[in-house]
């Protein structure tokens, strides 16, 4: 196999290597043969299990062996996986490391760019290691399955991995007997071997060690991380191992005779018990409040920065308000094995098992203190909230708490700040493309707090706000109507209309009525809630800013192309005023101009402003972000409207598979770029495809787009095109009469959709002979597109120039003649000689016309 990369990418989060680790080799040769035994003829290696007893040392032989194998692999890679989204921070992660186009802030996009990287892209060998797996069903769902080199290595407590991997695994069992002698000499100084150097070592003296470091061993039950913490005691204290063992078993006495129910060893939480005793103050008081964060790595700053909040304990205040104090008690910790630092990332690890050990003897000497540290912990993770989730700078922060809120019981808290970050995660994670992890952390947010707090609580009632905009994006419209609806009932009665909540929601109500297809009742909402939010957020802040855009998406909707493109033009400017050129809230606002454009005709005026665009979103560095996918799709549809037809297609094909990847095929988003793509197929001529992907969309937005809405109609009469220039105009009529029925329900008779389908409908009638009939609807089509459209509308003149068709094979040769001369003229005015469809309309054949869907 080709070597790709001999400087490999390796994962700060794999924990350091460990100078006393000790045997374990026959577990290490046989995950190397399984691992690295695959025929040169197969592709894919099944997943190696390690499983076993917590703190057995599973975490321990994966991180021996990424150090002693790192070389043989391009990337080796360590994902924590106790919960699913530490799983899926682990892959946002490393898309970046990995430099993937845009895989640094949408992060349901990047976990799955990242997989299909590791199936077939450049990096042969890598190694993953999924550390504590806890739901193998899970854990399966982020393997990389395919055509791949990689490894696979999982840790657990759970044994049942063959029907999951389809590998036998490797259960990990205490020391031998012998490695925990050997782990015990090497570490503690008493019990080492002498080395012989200044004088022969004395048998009966070596006889004597290797006999305590025996019964020590024995005591110990072999168990790794109850040896670790015994010899780093004996190391520090100097204490003697008779002295040890008489501890050992007075403290083993009082835990047994509580009658705990442990899900651990006693050894452990006998040699965490001697410890505790030899820890000062300051270090006692940081290692209990350690227990109640998750397992996962604690950021120096997660304690520092809101200690001056923690009030109790008064030791522990203490320690957390001075920054020389807390590094010394981490120290010593250390020290004692009780924690693990990270120098390099400045984050304390305490074991998952020293955690339970140590909550569970607090909850039986002192249940009170239990609350008080879980009340500082809760305090320290709400310190940490930048209290703006909109803004990208502040996801450093934000990620830092994401991984302790639920193991810290935050979800059940009952501090309003911490409560406030819970809601700011959950904004945060949707708007950078998370929609998975903000939707499990809001839906079961919103279940606890409902059933805690009432469901007419002011904080419950912001966080179903949240919920249901994640909700609206990830697809889930109804569910996203239904709650935003009740959401904003409540809101209104109990807090009045111009609360701040009660606006944001009945904003994103707004978003579900347009979905709905119920575009006037949008628009009357968002004309009475501008002034409600210029008075409460002021007229330039980015909330109001939000309702002048949906303004200009109600307009556009509604086909009142020249009011949409007066909204969109002053929140342009106030979003280049207050945020810059090349802020994606500005681009969306340009975008929105550029779609205008094309609704009012102008379509150079909006390939030029979809230009720009792109133009800078190629230079801007940043999170892909489905606002930069919707710009690529406007992109596209404007290189068609303005003729330049193989590069729309370019565009259209970059569009929908960017779609797919990131929404979904289903998505309405996804649909709404497939149905522009057979535009482009049909105006490239490449009739085949275009009639195969149309009637795919068909069948996809009649099954999801319920009601239908514009999407279903607007694929259904773009079909119809596509069916009449094969050859089919039955089919064609058949289509074009439904899809003029549903828009008419949906729009009214004359919006711009409306009068494109019905215009398509006759020429599909003049394809069978029904010319009068086409002539009929032609004739009302034309006048209907001059009062809405204007008279020098590229669509109001395709109406025209088809008219004067139907005109002169109706027998009106001067009627038709004054038409097309007059047509003609407009069309080389509004678009130039060179356009295709001018060229059509001059060559007298019949224009198509085509509807891009909102």
């Amino acid at each position: 196999m080709e070597v790709f990369n001999r400087n490999p990418i390796f994962g700060e989060e794999i924990p350091a290597r460990n100078s006393h680790f000790t045997g374990r080799e026959e577990e290490l040769r046989v995950l190397r043969q399984r691992l690295a035994s695959t025929a040169v003829e197969v592709l894919s290696q099944p997943p190696q299990a390690v499983f076993g007893l917590g703190g057995i040392g599973k975490t321990e032989i994966a991180a021996e062996y990424a150090h002693r194998y790192a070389r043989d692999y391009d990337i080796v890679w360590w994902v924590r996986s106790e919960h699913e989204d530490r799983v899926r921070d682990a892959f946002v992660k490393l898309g970046k490391r990995l430099g993937l186009a845009h895989a640094d802030g949408q992060r349901d996009k990047s976990i799955w760019a990242v997989m299909d990287e590791l199936r077939n892209g450049r990096y042969d060998r890598w190694l993953l290691i999924f550390d504590n797996a806890t739901h193998p069903e899970v854990v399966k769902r982020y393997l990389p399955v395919g055509r791949q080199y990689g490894h696979v290595i999982i840790t657990s407590r759970e044994q049942q991995w063959r029907r999951h991997t389809k590998a036998e695994g490797i259960e990990v069992t205490p020391f031998s007997l012998e490695e925990t002698v050997e782990f015990l000499r090497k570490r503690v100084p008493d019990l080492a071997r002498a080395d012989g150097r200044s004088e022969p070592p004395d048998p009966a003296t070596e006889r004597a060690r290797h006999a305590d470091a025996v019964r020590l061993a024995e005591a110990l039950d072999n168990l790794p991380i109850a040896a670790e913490h015994a010899a780093a005691y004996l190391a520090e204290t100097g204490a003697d191992v008779h002295s040890y063992l008489s501890a050992f078993e007075e403290n083993a006495h009082a835990l047994f005779s509580e009658l705990v129910d442990m899900d651990y060893p006693h050894a452990v939480a006998t040699t965490w018990s001697i410890s505790r005793h030899e820890l000062h103050e300051d270090a006692l008081q940081l290692f209990k409040l350690c227990a109640f964060f998750s397992p996962e790595p604690v950021a120096e700053e997660l304690f520092l920065t809101g200690g001056r909040d923690v009030h109790s304990p008064p030791a522990l205040a203490e320690v957390l308000g001075d920054i020389r104090r807390f590094r010394q008690a981490v120290r010593r910790l250390h020290r004692f094995s009780l924690a693990k630092i990270d120098g390099k990332r400045n984050v304390v690890t305490v074991h998952r098992v020293v955690q339970r050990v140590t909550r569970g003897q607090l909850e039986i000497d002192n249940p009170q203190e239990c609350e008080y540290y879980r009340a500082a912990v809760h305090s320290l993770l709400a310190a940490t909230n930048p209290r703006n989730p909109d803004r990208e700078s502040n996801d450093a922060q934000y990620d830092r708490s994401l991984q302790h809120l639920r193991p810290a019981g935050a979800l059940d808290t009952d501090n309003r700040d911490l409560r406030q970050l819970v809601i700011d995660q959950v904004r945060r994670l949707h708007l950078r493309g998370g929609h998975e992890e903000s939707l499990r952390l809001g839906e079961e947010s919103l279940r606890i707090w409902r059933e805690k707090l009432g469901r007419a609580d002011a904080q419950v009632l912001q966080l179903a706000v949240e919920l249901g905009i994640a909700m609206r994006l990830d697809g889930r419209s109804k569910e996203a109507r239904d709650l935003n609806q009740e959401t904003l009932e409540l809101l209104t009665s109990n807090f009045g209309e111009d609360h701040e909540v009660t606006l944001i929601c009945a904003n994103s109500y707004g978003g579900d009525l347009r979905a709905l297809g119920r575009f006037e009742e949008a628009l009357e909402l968002d004309l009475r809630l501008l002034p409600l939010f210029e008075r409460v957020f002021l007229r330039d802040h980015p909330r109001t800013l939000n309702v002048r855009n949906n303004l200009g998406a109600d307009y556009r909707r509604l086909g009142r192309f020249r009011e949409a493109a007066e909204q969109d033009q002053l929140t342009y400017n106030e979003r280049e005023r207050a945020l810059g050129p090349t802020d994606l809230r500005t681009l969306t606002s340009k975008d929105a101009i550029s779609h205008d454009l094309r609704g009012c005709g102008e379509y150079d005026l909006s390939l030029d402003v979809a230009r720009d665009i792109m133009t800078v979103l190629s230079e801007r560095s940043g999170p892909e972000n489905l606002d930069a996918l919707n710009a690529q799709k406007s992109f596209a549809v404007a290189l068609r409207k303005a003729g330049h037809y193989e590069e729309a297609l370019e565009e259209s094909a970059k569009a929908v598979q960017r779609y797919s990847e990131f929404l979904g095929s289903e998505h309405r988003y996804t649909l709404r770029a497939v149905a522009n793509r057979v535009n482009d197929l049909r105006v490239a001529d490449r009739l085949r495809e275009a009639e195969e992907l149309g009637r795919q969309v068909l069948v996809t937005c009649q099954k999801v787009d319920t009601p239908k809405g514009d999407i279903t109609w607007a694929v259904m009469a773009n079909l119809a095109v596509v069916l009449r220039s094969r050859n089919s105009p039955d089919e064609a009529r058949r289509l074009n009469r439904d899809a003029v029925r549903g828009m008419t329900e949906l729009f009214g008779v004359e919006h711009p959709f409306t009068l494109l389908a019905t215009i398509n409908l006759a020429s599909d009638l003049a394809a069978v002979g029904n010319l009068s009939e086409a002539r009929e609807i032609g004739e009302s089509c034309y006048q209907a597109g001059r009062r809405v459209l204007g008279v020098n509308h590229p669509d109001t003149l395709a109406m025209g120039a088809n008219l004067s068709l139907d005109r002169r094979a109706t027998g009106d040769h001067a009627g038709a003649e004054e038409l097309r001369t007059e047509v003609l003229r407009r069309f080389v005015e509004a678009l130039t000689s060179e356009h295709p469809i001018v060229r059509v309309a001059g060559q007298r054949g019949r224009v198509n016309v085509d509807i891009e869907p909102y």
